[in-house]
C-alpha cells in the first residue's frame, strides 16, 4: 500500500515538472495594453491634446510568464517635466517598457505621441443671463437677473483668450398662470477644458403683463354738499387709461371705474367748474380725462 502511494506522488510530480517545461519553453506572441502615467507635470501647464490612457506593446515570451504580465499591474511611464508650450512630440521608448529582457518588443502603438501643451490660466469674465420656455401672450419677460455676474474660470490660456463672457439660460413654461418672478440654480456654461467657480450662478426671470392704452366712457357721480344740492351738467366722462392687456377681455372692468365730483369742504351757491376724481382698476393708470373739469350749478337747498 505504502509503495503505490509513492508511485502515485511521483506520477503527479513528473507530470507538473513536465507541464512546466513544455508551458514555460514555449514561446507565444501577444498585444498587451499598458497605462500610460505622466510623471514629473510642469506647474503652471496643461496637456491640453494629444494625452493618450494606454499604450499597446506586442511581445513574445514564454507563455507561462506572459499569461501573467495583466496581473502585475505594469505600466510606462513618460516624464514630461521639460514640456514647454506649444505642440512636441515625444517617443515611446522600448527601453522604459518595464518589461524584463525574458521578453522581446516588437512593436509598440502608438510610438510616438504628439502632445498640445498650454499653460493654465484663470481669469474672470461676465455672465450673461436669458429666460426661454413658453409664456401666456398677455405677459412678456421684463428682466433676467443673474448673481453672481462674474465667475472665475480656469482653463488652458489660448482659450481663455478668445472668452470673456459666458451665459446660462433659465428655462420654464407660463402658458397659463404667470408668476411675477421665477428662480433657480444654473449651470455656468463653459467648455469641458475649463473650469468655472462657482460652478452655477442664481438666476431670476421677472414678468409682466402686456398693457394698451383704451378710452371708456364712465357715468359721473357726485354727492352734493350738506345744504345744497347740485347740477352737473356733464353726465359722463371720457378716460383714457392704460392697463394689463388680460384685463380688457371682457367688461368687468368697467365696473371698477368710478367718476366722482369733487366738491369741497366749502360750497356756495353759483356754477362753478370742478375737478372730478377717478377710481380705476388695480394695475390701471390714467393717462387722460375728456374733459378735465366738469360744470355744476349749486344751489341751497
Amino acid at each position: 500500500m505504502l509503495r503505490n502511494w509513492q508511485t502515485i506522488l511521483l506520477s503527479i510530480a513528473l507530470a507538473v515538472f513536465t507541464w512546466f517545461l513544455v508551458t514555460g519553453r514555449e514561446v507565444v506572441e501577444t498585444w498587451v495594453d499598458m497605462p500610460v502615467v505622466m510623471t514629473n507635470p510642469p506647474e503652471g501647464l496643461i496637456i491640453e491634446d494629444g494625452l493618450v490612457d494606454k499604450i499597446q506593446v506586442r511581445l513574445r515570451g514564454p507563455k507561462g510568464l506572459v499569461g501573467n504580465l495583466p496581473s502585475q499591474n505594469l505600466v510606462y511611464p513618460v516624464n514630461v517635466s521639460n514640456l514647454k508650450v506649444g505642440e512636441q512630440v515625444v517617443d515611446i521608448d522600448p527601453d522604459k517598457i518595464p518589461l524584463s529582457s525574458t521578453y522581446e518588443i516588437i512593436e509598440v502603438k502608438p510610438n510616438r505621441l504628439r502632445l498640445t501643451v498650454d499653460r493654465r490660466i484663470s481669469k474672470k469674465i461676465a455672465v450673461e443671463a436669458a429666460w426661454t420656455g413658453n409664456l401666456n401672450s398677455d405677459y412678456r419677460l421684463q428682466e433676467v437677473t443673474v448673481s453672481p455676474d462674474v465667475v472665475v474660470v480656469r482653463g488652458p490660456e489660448t482659450m481663455l483668450r478668445k472668452i470673456s463672457k459666458t451665459r446660462v439660460v433659465l428655462k420654464g413654461d407660463f402658458p397659463e398662470d404667470v408668476p411675477r418672478s421665477w428662480a433657480e440654480d444654473v449651470a455656468v456654461e463653459v467648455p469641458d477644458e475649463i473650469e468655472a467657480q462657482p460652478g452655477q450662478v442664481g438666476v431670476e426671470a421677472f414678468f409682466e403683463p402686456k398693457t394698451r392704452e383704451i378710452w371708456v366712457k364712465v357715468p359721473i357721480e357726485f354727492q352734493a354738499p350738506e345744504g345744497f344740492k347740485a347740477n352737473v351738467q356733464q353726465r359722463y366722462v371720457r378716460l383714457l387709461i392704460e392697463g394689463p392687456v388680460f384685463l380688457f377681455h371682457d367688461d368687468e372692468y368697467r365696473k371698477s371705474i368710478i367718476a366722482t365730483v369733487a366738491f369741497g369742504e366749502k360750497a356756495a351757491e353759483g356754477e362753478f367748474e370742478f375737478d372730478y376724481d377717478v377710481t380705476l382698476p388695480e394695475g390701471c393708470r390714467l393717462e387722460k380725462k375728456n374733459p378735465e373739469t366738469v360744470t355744476a350749478v349749486i344751489k341751497k337747498n
